[in-house]
């Protein structure tokens, strides 16, 4: 009786021992540290906090085999921080983790493929997921160095992606480098062309292909039964085109295009100075719609009419429902938008017509161009005292005709002084 209790004490011994205390696993020390005992050689991390316990080795001379006493001494408490860990401490404790190394700054065992130390790892390759535990501040792999994400520029990859995004603050979710490898893009899926589009399960979509291929956003649904997907450029897309893609194609041409806007039919991308949808624009004097606006948005109704109250309204008409108060830029964009273009680009000085000068009809936008019998015609008519001809240096329109031109002038005294020298 007396033996089966002291059995039974010694049962609920090694019970208390092993839940109130967690030994650490055997780690080598050897060539750590000058010394011929594991609690010298070893070293120990320091753990910051309230209610923490101090971490210790197993006093043992066998150098290869040194067990930490109690690895709870890492959480026991409150802990604030922990410094000095090192391989070997991780080891000992890594139980049934693979975290059997200190990280570069030495404050928490991770899972790296080898020591986070370079000069333990020795010529062991780094890898992205050894940067990203290791050194969280510099997560991503370039050539065999470990980078911090803002020094990175181009040459971008998935694996250098994710691992910035899960080490920033707070964690991102731009995981794919888009196909130009410019930049870490938030796709469903990676950007590399050859995995994407071949079946139902890798398909692109229209969020994918405006975030991994700028250059070419649009994206093609497949055509039923077939289920390839594919993005194109929007000058290849006759529909579905909208600002966000066309602004895309635009920013990516080199040098950058003007089209930056879809028209109001989403087939075309436009030059327009602001963008096309229709609740956007014409309400203010701000949002104004221009002739030229008019024609790239809306070709079908390329005029702009501009309200009366309040005037600071504007709309895009047809060209057939304007009977008067024509602009030159309101002939411009019907003769542009004529099948076949017409040659009828400026306004008659009084608005009622478009007609074919050369020059525009105003003054003032005609600028230092002369005037010509043609434009003048054109211009004023040519009804009875209608200002139809140009005077002699061509600086207006004048209703009689002019009876020379200034070099006229010049070559009738050339000839009236031949004359009197052969007499």
């Amino acid at each position: 009786m007396q033996n089966k209790t002291i059995i039974i004490c010694l049962i609920i011994s090694q019970l208390l021992v092993s839940v109130f205390s967690s030994a650490g696993g055997q780690a080598n020390c050897t060539g750590v540290a000058a010394g011929t005992d594991c609690a010298s050689v070893c070293g120990v991390p320091t753990v910051a906090g309230t209610g923490t316990t101090a971490c210790s080795w197993v006093s043992s001379s066998t150098l290869t085999t040194c067990t930490v006493t109690d690895c709870t001494c890492l959480t026991t408490g409150t802990v604030t921080g922990i410094t000095n860990l090192n391989d070997q401490f991780c080891t000992s404790c890594k139980g049934s983790t693979s975290n059997t190394y200190a990280n570069g700054a030495g404050t928490a065992c991770v899972a790296a493929s080898a020591s986070c130390n370079s000069t333990i790892r020795g010529t062991t390759a780094w890898t992205v997921g050894d940067c990203t535990v290791c050194t969280p501040t510099t997560p991503a792999l370039v050539g065999s160095t470990c980078k911090a994400c803002n020094t990175i520029s181009s040459a971008w990859t998935d694996a250098n992606c994710a691992a910035c995004a899960s080490t920033s603050t707070p964690k991102g979710n731009t995981n794919f480098a888009n196909s130009a490898g410019t930049a870490c893009v938030n796709a469903s899926a990676t950007c590399a062309s050859g995995s994407r589009g071949t079946t139902a399960a890798n398909a692109w979509t229209v969020a994918d292909c405006l975030a991994c291929t700028p250059a070419t956003p649009v994206f093609v649904p497949a055509a039923s039964p077939a289920v390839t997907t594919s993005c194109v450029a929007c000058s290849a897309a006759t529909s579905g085109l909208n600002d966000a893609l066309c602004n895309a194609c635009a920013s990516s041409a080199s040098p950058a295009a003007k089209t930056t806007f879809a028209n109001t039919a989403g087939s075309a991308c436009v030059a327009s100075s602001a963008t096309c949808t229709a609740g956007s624009r014409g309400t203010t004097a701000a949002n104004a719609w221009t002739a030229a606006d008019c024609l790239a948005c809306t070709p079908a109704t390329p005029a702009v009419q501009f309200g009366a109250s309040p005037a600071t309204t504007s709309s895009c008409v047809a060209c057939n429902t304007i009977n008067s108060g024509w602009t030159d830029a309101n002939c411009n964009s019907c003769a542009m938008a004529a099948s076949p273009q017409t040659k009828n680009i400026v306004a008659k000085a009084d608005g009622s017509a478009c007609v074919a000068a050369v020059f525009s009809c105003t003054q003032s936008a005609r600028g230092s161009n002369k005037w010509t019998n043609a434009d003048c015609a054109a211009c004023n008519g040519t009804a009875a005292n209608a200002n139809q001809y140009a005077s002699a240096d061509g600086s207006t329109c004048q209703a009689t005709q002019a009876s020379s031109t200034f070099s006229g002038q010049i070559f009738v005294s050339i000839l009236l002084v031949l004359s009197a020298l052969l007499i």
